[in-house]
Formats: C-alpha cells, sequence, structure tokens
C-alpha cells in the first residue's frame, strides 16, 4: 500500500519516520506547512501521486473539556471555521450568504465527512473547525462554539478532508489535544504529550492496515 503521511511540522512525525513498518507498505512523509493554504498546496501535489491512503498527524486545541490533554482523537467532519463574514455577535458562513450549496459535492450538509474510517479504529471520532487563527478570547470561542459546535480546532484538517474526497483518496485524521479553546495560556499546555502519543497512534494504524 503506498501510504502518504503528512502533518503540519516536522515535529509532528519525526517518530514515526524512524519506526520499520511491514515491507507491503511504501510511505513517504510529507512537512505541508502551517494552515489551510500550505496544507492544500502540498496536499493536492500528493494527491496527484495517486497514494492509497493519506494519513495526517498533527496537534488541535480542544473546544470539549471530556477530551483529555494528551489524548488522541480522529477527525469524523470538518467544517471551515472562520470562512463568511460576522454579522455583529454571530457568524454567517458562506451558506448563508447565498455563496454555496451544502451539500454540493464534496460537501455533505456545510461538513466535509470522513465516512471510511476503519472499523478497527478505537479512538474517539470527534467533530473539528478548520481555522486561519486559532481561538484565543473568550468572544471569539463563544461563536465558533455557538455556531459549529465542534469538538476541537485545527489549522488544517479541512484542506485533508476537502482533497481526498476530491480525488477519491482514502484519508484519516489524528489529532492529539495540546490544550484546551480557551483565553490563550500556554502554562496549561500538553504539546509534547499530545505529539507523542498521536504519532504511536499513527504507528498502531498504519500496522493494522492490510496490504
Amino acid at each position: 500500500m503506498k501510504i502518504s503521511i503528512v502533518a503540519a511540522t516536522e515535529l509532528e512525525i519525526i517518530a514515526i519516520k524512524g519506526m520499520t513498518f511491514p515491507a507491503m507498505h511504501q510511505i513517504n512523509f510529507v512537512v505541508h506547512g502551517v494552515g489551510i493554504l500550505s496544507a492544500s498546496y502540498h496536499l493536492q501535489n500528493i494527491a496527484l501521486q495517486k497514494p492509497d491512503y493519506i494519513i495526517q498527524c498533527g496537534i488541535a486545541g480542544a473546544f470539549d473539556k471530556t477530551l483529555n490533554l494528551g489524548e488522541t482523537v480522529v477527525v469524523a467532519s470538518e467544517f471551515l471555521g472562520d470562512l463568511g463574514a460576522e454579522d455583529h455577535d454571530h457568524i454567517l458562513d458562506v451558506v448563508e450568504l447565498g455563496l454555496a450549496d451544502p451539500n454540493e459535492f464534496p460537501y455533505t450538509n456545510n461538513g466535509l465527512l470522513n465516512s471510511h474510517i476503519p472499523e478497527f479504529v478505537k479512538l474517539k471520532k470527534v467533530n473539528a473547525i478548520t481555522v486561519q487563527m486559532t481561538s484565543g478570547n473568550a468572544l471569539t470561542i463563544a461563536k465558533r462554539l455557538a455556531k459549529y459546535q465542534a469538538q476541537i480546532e485545527s489549522m488544517e484538517g479541512a484542506a485533508l478532508h476537502y482533497i481526498g474526497l476530491q480525488n477519491s483518496i482514502p484519508f484519516i485524521q489524528f489529532r492529539g489535544i495540546s490544550n484546551y479553546v480557551e483565553p490563550r495560556n500556554r502554562s496549561s499546555w500538553k504539546i509534547k504529550e499530545a505529539i507523542s502519543n498521536c504519532q504511536q497512534e499513527v504507528i498502531s494504524f498504519i500496522n493494522q492496515l492490510p496490504s
């Protein structure tokens, strides 16, 4: 199986690079950069090479306080959390602005869904938003929560879902929870643990994939 493993930074995949995997898998690694623009460019180039699977590994902030810091989750659905317009204290997405059809492929109810997560993946499946600027004040957090009811946020996940769906390439997004989404407070973050646990889950996933 041809597998592409991608991440925003080298730190998020470095431990995976050092592993030995079954010979039946041909694996390449790509650091696609931070943010949806850079990620989209690199992911589309990967898609042109027709891999059998694209795996994204990275950290995320959690809106959902039932998720533990350091825990790894798998993203089932992605929404674009800051594409649209502000209307005073509310967010209007592009569907509400009359600029998009919420069910025009690859969207389903305005979301980018991964409905083919293998059954052997027992991690929690979460709903996510992808944003250009992570949430760091109470008003932004409240508006995004009210709009999307997301459990986590990242800066690249929607790029993977969009390009995977458009190119009919199976994909999966693993996210380690590095922090809770709250007014910025780095003292409580668990970046090292989140990265380490996420990489271990990716390694376990690959070892369970069929040839």
